[in-house]
Order: C-alpha cells, then structure tokens, then sequence
C-alpha cells in the first residue's frame, strides 16, 4: 500500500518544481513510510532525473511530467520495489498504490512469454502486463489498485482503479495541468487549485445519509474528482480525456451455468478459501479484523485453516447490546488464533475526530468509523501491517435486516407463497405475530413506491437552510438488475454502503500504514453471488444462507447460525446525551459558516431538544458534527 502524486502539463510554460513535488509527495507519509521517490521529465530534453530527496535533485529544478511515491513494503521490501518504476528505456514509469494478488500467476505468465524480472514485487508484474498487454492488463488483475502510467511512447498519462474503487485516486485538471493523487490534501498543496466546497456535496452529507455521499465521482472539494471505480482514464499529451470501463457485473447476466445445490456451496466455498488464500500472501504479519458476525468470523476460520500463524484484533464497547465478545471468544476458542481486545470510549471524541479528518481529508461517513479508527490506532502497536477484513458480506449475500422485505417483495411478484418464510423470519427474530400486517402493509409500499429508500433517508433535508435547498439532491441510483433483492444489492454494493466504507477504512488504515485486504470483496465472489437466485441468499428466515452452508464445518454452529445481527456499532446516542453534550452545545451556539449558512439553526435546537428527551438523532449530529469540524479544518 502506497501514496501516489502526479503532474502532467499541457503548456511549456507551466511547469511543476522539484520543491512542490516533493512537498505533495511527503504530504502522505503516512501511505508509506518505508520509501519514497520523485521523478521529474525536462522538457527540452525528454529527459527524467530521479530523486529521493531534495539533496539528490541537483540536476533539475521543474519538469513538465512529474511523478512522486511513498512505499509501504509488503512484497519483496528490498530497494528493487523502488517507485517511480520505469521499463528499462525509461519510456514506461509507473506509480502504484495497493496490491494485485495473483501477481504470482501473472508473472509465470510474462516469463513464458520472454519477460525478465528482477524484483518478486507485485509492481513490476503490473509494469510488466501493461508492456505486454496495454490497457487490456487491468481486467487480468484481482486485487485493489490505483495506477498511475506515464506513457512517453504516446504522450499520455494513464490512471486506473480497481473493481470496486477499493484505492482511493483523485484528479483535478484545468486548461494547463492535470494533478492526481492518492489523498485530497496533495492536490489542495498546488498554488492554482482553490480550495473551494462542493456545496452539493455538503447538502446530500447534511440534510441526507451518508449513503448518497459516494454515489458518484465528486468530492467535498469543488473541481476535485474520483477516477471511477471500474475504470480506466487516458488522459491525452492535447488536454483530451477518455474514459474506459474495464468491468461491468451486469454482465455476468449472460454467463449463468446451471449447478445443483451441492454444486452452488461447494463452489462458492472454494472461491472463499481462494480469495483469502491469495489476501494471505506477504512478506510482513498479517492479521484480521474479528467481530462477532458472520462475516469476519467466516474470514478469520478460513484464515486459521490456511495459516494459522497470525493475530486477530476486536473492538469491544462493553456496553449490552453492542457488546460481542462471547461471539469472538467462540471463533477464538475454535481456531486457536493470537487475540487482542480492544476498549473504544467517548472520552477524546471531539480532539479524535480533528485527528481523523487531518487524514480523511472530508466528512466521516458515521460513528463506526471512529470505532475503527481507534481499534487501529491500537493494531499499529503490534507492527501488523496487514489485516484482513469481513466488509461487502452483508451486500454479495443480503445480511441487511431490510434486505428480508426486498426478498417478499420479489416472493409476491413472483407469485410465490411466502407465508412459510415470513412466519420462519419472524420467529427467528422474535417478532410478534400481530406485526405480522405492520409488515405486509411495509412490503406493498417498497413494492409500489420505488422512491421509498430515497423518502427514508431524507428525514432531515428541514433542518438545511433555505439557501442549501437549491442544490440538486442526489435520487435513485441506477441498477442494470431486474428484482427488488438483487437491485438493493447492486446498489449498495457499487453506490450507497460499500463506497463510503471503502473510503473511510482506507483512509483509518493509512493513517497508521496498514493495509488492508477484503476478501469478499474479490471480483470472483461477487461475479458468483449475483448469478444466483434469492434462495441462496435468504432462506428460513435468515440470511447470508449460502455462506452460512460453506462454512459448515469451518467454524462454530454458535456464530454460523446465529440469528442477530449488531452490526460494528457504537451508543453513540448516549455519548452526545452525557460526556459530551457540553461540546455540542457549544457547536450549536457558535457562529460558525455551517449554522449559519448550510443549516437552519432553530431546527437544529429542536433536534438537540428531541434527542436529549428520548429520540434518536444520532445520525444527523454525527454529520453535524463532523461537517462543522471539517470546515473548521479546512475553510476557516
């Protein structure tokens, strides 16, 4: 895992210095605190110098191709996995953030076709399957990326991320210059890029859900922009762009394969030993992220049955509901892997989330993250530099309590007789029967109302100001997938709850130069899961059925079958009624450009009012919170 910065220029006469590369470089030590190096292009001679530091640069002072690199080493951590890395003329340079895991098979791929290697990195092999393969070499990849390819054969700057957006790749470009990088704050360091809001983004953030903050390529930072998930971008040597999507699941549509029951878990269990057996390779510790859910539980038995040798971290709150620890110790207990607890409180809330956004660079999408940010604070103790975590279970194979209704939904219009399964899924959740037309009253207004998951997560657009309400607010995503489960699925997959989970972990692990690697997220799994019908996925009132059948025998019946679902949470309600009420009252009654101007304020005294008698309000001072220290950090 790594930081990577860019600079391309499309005049002679605007150029980028060896001193503000440098700078936009180091700026993301954090991404990689083992190596860095910069290369500069001089115009006149199409010449590159290298460099490491600014002692090393005496031979140029500002190039119109720049490119910089901060290494985390966790393939081959000797020196030949130094970046920027170029084909031997110096015509090809790569910068390259995160890992391709079946960099081994693709390399015995290369060698058969005459390559020379002279590093076990998995970047040469990517250098290496762009020589040999062009653009074409990101659909052979699995893994998680962001790439940067200066090709001086064409003149062009190549970027490309992975499958589902897992690295993190920004861009501004203007009529002179094009500037990409790993984190907003690089691109911010250039003197001609202005730090301006995305007022639209921080209406959907304020007066919505979280879920409509990455649903598309915008950030907080107006003029900033995301290269797509899925995608590669050519950005020509005249100032033209290009964008090229290398994968799409819709497709997946038109490659089903008929296969008995037996036939379905056997394989979906081996694509899951797969994909964590190759998230398993490293030259450095690896560990995993356990929970007492069915996901990171499945990751760590799976792990444990592969290599036992590694060390599993659990955030543990210690209050009720929220409380786990009996889940962990049973997967602890039957794979005899190293532990550590961890004891997340409210006590730094405020002083850690300026600490958080000093790396997020934007809004936190919500409290779980603050979780993860402390328990991984405490993960950099051990020097774990890899960790292994459950994320994108719940959306390949509906692990999401509104997920039951989409399945009813599809029961009914295809005629099925659902009662069975809806009398099995409220006993199993120990739901009263006489809920039983509260339900089915819900089911019919999902099924008739296609702006219903829109409606529920815009309670809060009264508390914006009337100046905030011009903005357009983001509306139905669009799924390629007929079917009410397999649609909420897509879009939560690729647009409403993966994405914001993807930034904020990446950013938590970063700040401490952990990676980390997510098997379910392996494009193979989800090319799988998407094949299948509904039964695979809810079946006798409880989801996530078909993982639950491959882990038979792989880990304990206790968590397997286990009925609830917490979710990695925290009482986040309570903190802001006791320990830290005093400071957000004091947020409220300041002057500051968010009440101001972004949100009504009496409005936002009576939710306090509301919250502090009984409702629950979290969600809305969570993003109330965080949008007032960030302007705060940024603007102020």
């Amino acid at each position: 895992m790594c930081g990577i910065v860019g600079f391309c220029s499309y005049r002679s006469d605007k150029l980028i210095s060896k001193d503000m590369l440098y700078t936009m470089t180091n700026s993301m030590s954090h991404r990689g605190p083992d190596d860095s190096g910069c290369v500069l292009l001089e115009k006149e001679n199409n010449i590159f110098y290298p460099f490491k530091n600014m002692a090393d640069a005496t031979k140029i002072d500002s190039g119109i191709v720049g490119l910089g690199h901060r290494r985390l080493s966790i393939i081959d951590l000797s020196n030949r996995g130094h970046q920027p890395m170029s084909d031997e003329l110096n015509l090809v340079w790569l910068i390259y953030n995160g890992e391709v895991y079946n960099y081994i098979e693709l390399r015995e791929e290369l060698k058969d076709k005459g390559y020379k290697f002279n590093s076990t990195t998995d970047s040469e092999v990517v250098l290496k399957s762009y020589l040999e393969w062009g653009a074409d070499c990101f659909r052979r990849f699995n893994g998680m990326w962001a790439i940067g390819i200066y090709d001086m054969r064409t003149g062009n700057i190549i970027l490309s991320r992975d499958r589902f957006g897992k690295k993190p790749l920004y861009y501004f470009k203007n009529s002179d210059f094009l500037l990409f990088a790993s984190e907003i704050k690089a691109i911010l360091m250039h003197p001609a890029v202005s730090k301006a809001m995305n007022m639209k983004k921080v209406a959907d953030y304020a007066g919505r859900h979280y879920r409509y903050v990455d649903c598309d390529n915008e950030s907080f930072f107006k003029d900033i922009f995301q290269v797509p998930k899925s995608t590669y971008m050519i950005f020509q040597k005249t100032g033209d762009i290009s964008v090229h999507k290398y994968w799409d699941l819709k497709e997946v549509l038109l490659l089903r394969v008929a296969m008995s029951e037996g036939e379905t878990v056997e394989q979906f269990r081996w694509l899951l030993k797969d994909a964590v057996k190759i998230r398993l390779r490293s030259d450095v510790p690896v560990g995993c992220m356990l929970s007492g859910g069915l996901d990171s539980g499945s990751i760590t038995c799976v792990a444990a049955s592969q290599n036992n040798d590694f060390i599993t971290f659990s955030g543990i709150t210690g209050e009720g509901y929220y409380d786990e620890s009996e889940y962990i110790k049973e997967v602890i207990k039957h794979t005899g892997v190293k532990s550590r607890f961890i004891y997340p409180d409210a006590s730094a809330l405020f002083p850690t989330l300026k600490e958080m956004l000093n790396f997020h660079d934007e809004p936190v999408c919500t409290v779980t993250w603050y979780l993860n940010y402390i328990i991984t604070r405490q993960i950099s103790q051990y020097h774990v530099p890899v960790v292994l975590t459950g994320h994108g279970g719940d959306e390949l194979l509906a692990g999401y309590w509104d997920h039951y209704h989409y399945n009813f939904s599809d029961m009914r219009m295809n005629g099925e007789d659902d009662s069975g399964e809806f009398n099995l899924w409220l006993h199993n959740h120990n739901r009263p029967v006489n809920e039983y037309d509260r339900e089915r009253e819900y089911i019919e207004k999902l099924r008739n109302n296609s702006n219903m998951e829109v409606d529920k997560y815009s309670q809060y657009l009264s508390a914006l100001s009337p100046g905030m309400l011009q903005y357009p607010i983001s509306s139905i995503f669009y799924s390629p997938f007929k079917g009410d489960l397999v649609r909420r699925l897509y879009l939560e997959l690729f647009y409403e709850t993966v994405p914001p989970s993807l930034r904020a972990e990446d950013r938590n692990m970063m700040a401490f130069s952990i990676e980390n690697r997510l098997p379910f997220l392996d494009y193979r799994l989800a090319e799988f899961s998407f094949k299948l019908d509904n039964k695979y996925k809810i079946r006798d009132g409880l989801g996530k059925w078909l993982l639950r059948e491959a882990m038979k025998g792989i880990m304990p019946d206790k968590v397997r079958l286990r009925k609830d679902k917490t979710g990695f949470n925290a009482p986040f309600d309570e903190w802001i009624r006791n320990e830290n009420k005093k400071q957000l009252e004091d947020v409220i009654s300041s002057k500051s450009f968010m009440n101001t101007e972004v949100y009504s304020i009496n409005r936002v005294k009576d939710l306090f009012d509301e919250h502090m008698n009984g409702r629950n309000h979290y969600m809305f001072f969570w993003q109330y919170i965080n949008l007032n220290l960030w302007y705060e950090q940024y603007f102020k």
